[in-house]
């Protein structure tokens, strides 16, 4: 036998090999049911198969390749060498040869040698077919053939060891028939194993497609009734491999018959004694068949979403349907006694996991919600069984883990899985369409909110800390940051029915308090704990978020404002996590977990709103000032509530988490500025950050808008390692052995550019990087030193002058400090072409070209044209001209129109004609304010001819009212004023306006004796000087100032006069107000003067005037920048992420802070960002709406930048974006009606949150009287 083998191995396409080549292939062959493609599966298997070239054909055919065109390649090859001299083609010579050999005469009687050996072996098998495949399975060579269907009396396979290692057997429909017959037959057990051996060797297709497979089923079944535990196994083995096999009918029959044969228990009379009893103990090895085939349905039904997709449809739905239609098998049946098949399942799989699986994807979510519909016991009796089991809950110490479960750990295995069950379908759209249901029990339908109800007053009940902790953990796995599953819990009204049960607890905790003063807390913190969580969970969304801290809603997707919140649970939930951190008997975990959820609160722009002022807020800043050493101890005031004045139980390292979600916000930070506990709370967080390596570039901008947060960050030296950092990445120099490809290294530089892109977004930043604490010397060498110019670093450089120069404080500030318009302009002449003026067109020239053109010309949409930050930007049609001299060539000023000196008589004008002559008090400022609305929504523009008419005259009539004077202001009301509109250089000599008890001023009268600008007023600082020519450059563009030699010298004497005696301090930023009250005034000095110490006099002048609120320090409790990043900024995201909720997040998405370039913004007035008509309109409307429509105004230019903003939402590019991209097409009077829709919806709240610093007085002085 050994020389019939070797001799059949020796020839290609010999009969062994080709049997092994069709044993490897026969299970594509089944699953494809058809044999016509086998060209396709060849290709298939040598391309996916790793064991193919295994097999004895594949080896045969490759060695014959070897010895038969060895010889005939080599000689192509040489043909090939001496034909090309030894000198390659351009084309692939592989190509070629391989032509040449494949179109040879050897190598066509090589294939057909191998067709004939193929055709003949094929041949002679189909031949004999009984012989080779059917009879000789179990037959020697030498042996005579036989039917013995049995493998126990056989030797050794005719066939060779691959087909027996494959497993596959192909045999007779009449030994299936006698199959069937022995398995349905009650004869010895041995025939019975016997018959289940062939079937596990056969291929796993083979019995179902034949057609006595009815009764091999139910052979089988029977089997998995028998009490022999090797028939079982073998039976259970049997319907395994047909469930894992690839022929989809036998997928389908093997799972419809384990559902049959768990049936049959429940059926037959005398296998119901297998099944377990209610309300007795279970003895797992009593009832282990029918739990060993559950688990098996439950592991395969786990993974049938996964192939499904691929099985015919018909049989998806017999499986569902079968599945459910089996577990709500006795359910209706109130008086038996056993577990019915939904009970058994929870003791395999409580988690209902199987179920999560099937719901997951949305075609089989339809299939099964579908199945439940049709059989709503399955659900019924889930929520049936969960209402009773919380009615009757007891405690459970632990779950046994023996053979017997006692009817207590049953009894919550069967909560568990019905929980689970109900959970998993509220937890989709058409799942709650199966609600309410009809409980018997129950005189009303129960619906999905009285289920979740049912389940915090089981927590609330406190019997089981088992199933506090299990109940947490299931609403915190449905919530799981899913809105809609979170508005289901908040609807249901959960949070009230915890927080009034907290605040029960919390009211007997008071009565138990010792005489000591000292409060225990008698609740297990279990209890607690599970609270939090759930709580914890419901904040994780945004829709929670709005819950929690607004109060109920009608549904989840209403707006509503602040204005009509008088009690908000957010307070209550503080009550609690602050009563938690007074304990001494709280757990650490349970103090982490409440200052979590306290970070939740404060993380919404709605939570530091309303949170902020909190007694635990002002207990953890006096807890920081305790534990510090270096502060003294401050008593608490008397009167306070306890919980204000007993210390905290709470560690330094505990405390981070608080102090950062504070630092994250400006009016956190201002919070502890005010505090004086900003020092304190930095020097705990940002060197604990930047140890763990996760300093956040949305900190340092939010700690950096405080002057004294900026002296603590550059004290900390936290800025170096930033640029290090930098300097590593563009170098390579880490730990990775090869280079990253391009596109990482690119984004691994984009993130490490971030924190300095964020803190060189702001002036303060700015301030910051490019001092000697900061950056100065690494970044001057970068940008200015001639070695540096063509290096990388360098262009990182120009990128942060870029973004500094967006702020045109930065700009000033750089000028003075550096001169670096100088230097960038003799740069870009060292890069010009030797033969003319042109300058070279590359990365650097452009970045340079782009800052020197932001730098000298200001304006905003149609004023000035910004040339592109990137080459790649550029258009061959649109190319400005690069340059190497100021002024910048005439192409990137657009043409002005031609000014008509005649003034168009409009509704404005005409009112103010009509009035000039009247009463200037509150009842003339609502006529003004419809005759504003009137022009702008009618698309015209107000002239800075008459808005300077109108700042006059508004400012005296807000003066007549005292509930718009400043706190602490000495500026009396108005005797008489008038004032007719004129042109902008022109003045009335009758204009009358008081700015001093007692004193009078008008254009026509001499300067007042205390003003003397040129003896007593300090000198402007450089940067302030540089301010001024930026303005005067501005002003000659937009033509609203003469050309005359006096102009530059009348500003100077303006901004000298606010400095001394409005301001009465030197600010290190420049007054934009000042200059832009210069620029609608047409420099007319005494003009600007009454108009600016009117202002001073106003509520609304401290909003408008940046340089004003920051100056009054001294006098109010109010920090520098307070007023405008906390009273507008921290409002506008308020109002933002309650309006447009989208916006708001796609702003927050980006790893820099974008607030940060808003806040910027609303310092210049809008200068450079808007056209000038604009910033016209944005003073005129604070002016006469009131100072909150600072906010309204902004909320409406953000939602007209939304397109951009959520283009860019989460992009490394999203700062330079902002900042860059010109806003065009905004026009206020379009979204007029927007912006008064936001007042009345947020006045009340906004409108005091922006005034209030300005009535905490530090003492009865004024600025001038001090």
């Amino acid at each position: 036998m050994e020389k019939i083998h070797k001799n059949e191995d020796a020839v290609m396409g010999s009969k062994p090999q080709v049997k092994d080549l069709l044993a490897h292939m026969d299970p594509m062959i089944y699953l494809a049911g058809t044999a016509d493609n086998t060209s396709e599966m060849l290709s298939y298997l040598a391309d996916m198969d790793p064991a193919f070239h295994k097999l004895q054909l594949v080896r045969s055919l490759r060695k014959g390749l070897r010895e038969e065109l060895s010889i005939v390649i080599e000689e192509h090859v040489e043909a090939y060498l001496k034909e090309q001299k030894g000198k390659m083609r351009s084309e692939n010579p592989l190509d070629f040869i391989v032509e040449k050999i494949t179109t040879g005469d050897r190598f066509s009687g090589f294939v057909d040698e191998i067709r004939k050996n193929m055709e003949s072996t094929v041949q002679d098998i189909t031949d004999h077919f009984d012989d080779e495949i059917v009879t000789g399975m179990f037959a020697n060579y030498e042996d005579e053939q036989t039917y013995n269907v049995s493998p126990n009396d056989s030797n050794e396979s005719s066939l060779n060891s691959s087909l027996n290692q494959s497993g596959l057997l192909f045999l007779h429909p009449a030994q299936y028939h006698n199959i069937a017959k022995s398995l349905l037959s009650r004869k010895e057990s041995e025939t019975w194993i016997d018959s289940l051996n062939v079937l596990l060797a056969v291929t796993p297709g083979e019995p179902v497609m034949q057609e006595c497979w009815c009764e091999i089923r139910k052979g089988l079944r029977e089997c998995l009734f028998e009490d022999t535990p090797e028939i079982f196994d073998k039976s259970l083995k049997v319907h395994c491999k047909l469930l894992t096999s690839q022929v989809h009918n036998a997928v389908k029959e093997a799972y419809l018959n384990l559902l049959d044969a768990l049936a049959g228990f429940y059926m037959s009379k005398r296998l119901a004694c297998k099944i377990p009893i209610k309300g007795e103990n279970i003895d797992l090895k009593s009832c282990e068949n029918i739990i060993r085939i559950i688990k098996i349905l439950v592991d395969f039904k786990k993974e049938l979403p996964l192939l499904w997709i691929r099985y015919p449809e018909r049989f998806i739905d017999d499986m569902v349907e079968a599945t459910f239609s089996i577990m709500a098998l006795n359910l209706s049946t109130r008086d038996s006694k056993q577990m019915t098949v939904l009970d058994m399942y929870s003791l395999v799989d409580p988690q209902a996991s199987w179920l999560r699986r099937w719901v997951h994807g949305q075609w089989g979510r339809s299939k099964t919600f579908s199945a439940m519909k049709s059989n709503s016991m399955v659900l019924l009796h889930s929520v049936s069984f969960c209402i009773k089991h919380l009615e009757n809950l007891a405690e459970l110490s632990q779950i046994d883990t023996g053979d017997v479960l006692s009817p207590s750990v049953v009894a919550h295995l069967r909560f568990s899985h019905s929980i689970n069950l109900i959970l998993t379908v509220l937890g989709f759209s058409d799942g709650r369409k199966l609600f309410p249901v009809n409980v018997p029990s129950k005189e009303e339908l129960v619906t999905m909110q009285g289920i979740i109800q049912s389940l915090i007053r089981a927590v609330n009940s406190n019997v089981s800390k088992f199933m506090n902790t299990e109940i947490s953990n299931l609403l915190q796995k449905f919530c799981s940051q899913d809105e809609m599953r979170s508005w289901i819990l908040c609807d249901a009204g959960i949070v009230e029915l915890i927080l009034q049960e907290v605040s029960n607890l919390e009211r007997m905790q008071e009565k138990l308090k010792e005489p000591g003063g000292e409060l225990e807390i008698q609740i297990p913190s279990t209890y607690f704990q599970a609270v939090l969580l759930i709580l914890e969970s419901i904040l994780s969304t945004q829709i929670g978020q709005k819950y929690i801290l607004l109060g109920r809603k009608r549904k989840s997707s209403s707006r509503s404002s602040l204005s009509g919140v008088t009690s908000s649970p957010a307070l209550e939930l503080m009550n609690l996590v602050l009563l938690l951190l007074k304990s001494k008997h709280s757990s650490s975990d349970l103090k982490r977990i409440g200052i979590s959820v306290c970070c939740r609160l404060l993380s919404s722009p709605i939570g530091i709103h309303m949170c902020a002022e909190h007694p635990l807020i002002k207990s953890v800043m006096q807890h920081l000032k305790d534990k510090n050493k270096s502060v003294s101890l401050q008593k608490q005031p008397q009167g306070e509530d306890f919980r204000a004045s007993e210390p905290l139980h709470l560690s330094l390292p505990q405390s981070l988490p608080l102090l950062t979600a504070l630092l994250m916000t400006y009016k956190g930070v201002f919070l502890l500025e005010n505090e004086g506990v900003l020092a304190l709370a930095l020097m705990q967080v940002l060197p604990e950050m930047a140890r763990n390596g996760n300093l956040h570039a949305k900190i340092l901008a939010c700690v950096c808008c405080s002057l004294q947060g900026c002296s603590v960050v550059g004290s900390l030296k936290v800025i170096q390692p930033f640029w290090d950092i930098l300097c590593h990445v563009v170098k390579g120099e880490d730990l990775m052995q090869r280079p990253p490809p391009e596109e990482e290294r690119e984004e691994a530089i984009e993130a490490a550019m971030a924190p300095l892109l964020t803190l060189t977004a702001t002036y303060q930043g700015t301030q910051l990087v490019f001092s000697e604490q900061g950056l100065m010397k690494a970044i001057s060498q970068s940008l200015f030193s001639a070695s540096e110019m063509l290096s990388e670093m360098h262009t990182i450089a120009l990128r942060l002058l870029a973004c500094s120069t967006s702020v045109l404080d930065s700009v000033a500030f750089l000028q003075a400090s550096f001169g670096y318009q100088e230097q960038l302009l003799e740069q870009q002449y060292h890069v010009k072409f030797r033969d003319g003026d042109s300058v070279i067109v590359d990365e650097n020239s452009v970045l340079r070209n782009h800052i020197l053109v932001k730098s000298y010309l200001m304006g905003g949409s149609g004023e000035r044209w910004l040339p592109p930050l990137a080459v790649d930007e550029l258009s061959a049609s649109g190319l400005l001209p690069l340059f190497s001299q100021y002024p910048p060539p005439k192409d990137y000023i657009p043409e002005k129109p031609i000014r008509s000196m005649h003034k168009k008589q409009n509704e404005v004008w005409r009112f103010l004609t009509d009035t000039r002559h009247g009463l200037h008090d509150i009842g003339w400022l609502n006529h003004c304010r419809k005759a504003v609305r009137t022009m702008l929504a009618s698309g015209e523009d107000i002239k800075s001819w008459l808005v300077m008419d109108i700042i006059d005259r508004a400012v005296r009539a807000l003066l007549s009212s005292a509930e718009e004077l400043l706190p602490g202001s000495p500026v009396c009301l108005p005797t008489s004023a008038s004032v007719t509109p004129t042109s902008p250089t022109a003045s009335s000599p009758t204009s009358t306006i008081n700015l001093l008890p007692g004193t009078t001023f008008s254009p026509a009268s001499p300067p007042l004796p205390h003003i003397d600008v040129g003896s007593e007023s300090q000198p402007l600082s450089d940067t302030q000087y540089a301010a001024v020519e930026l303005l005067l450059r501005y002003g000659g563009e937009i033509q609203v100032l003469n050309a005359n030699g006096n102009v530059r010298e009348n500003l100077i004497e303006v901004l000298k006069y606010a400095e001394s005696n409005i301001l009465l301090s030197a600010s290190n930023k420049c007054d934009w107000f000042t200059m832009s009250i210069f620029l609608i005034y047409g420099g007319n000095v005494d003009r600007c003067r009454c108009a600016l110490a009117n202002m001073s006099g106003v509520l609304v002048g401290g909003v408008l005037w940046p340089s004003f609120s920051d100056s009054l320090t001294d006098s109010h409790e109010i920090m520098p920048g307070e007023i405008t990043l906390v009273g507008i900024i921290h409002n506008v995201q308020l109002v933002l992420s309650i309006e447009i909720p989208n916006l708001y997040l796609a702003l927050q998405a980006s790893d820099v802070c974008l607030w940060s370039v808003v806040g910027e913004w609303v310092r210049c007035l809008f200068l450079s960002v808007l056209p000038w008509v604009e910033v016209c309109h944005y003073i005129i409307l604070v002016l006469l709406q009131g100072p909150d429509y600072a906010v309204y105004f902004l909320v409406a230019l953000l939602r007209h930048l939304k397109g951009n903003i959520n283009k860019n939402a989460g992009s490394h590019e999203s700062l330079t974006v902002f900042q860059t991209n010109v806003v065009n097409g905004w026009r206020a009077g379009d979204h007029l009606s927007f912006m008064e829709a936001l007042s009345r919806r947020h006045r009340r709240a906004v409108l005091p949150a922006i005034i209030s610093p300005f009535y905490k007085l530090r003492h009865q002085h004024t600025p001038q009287q001090l």
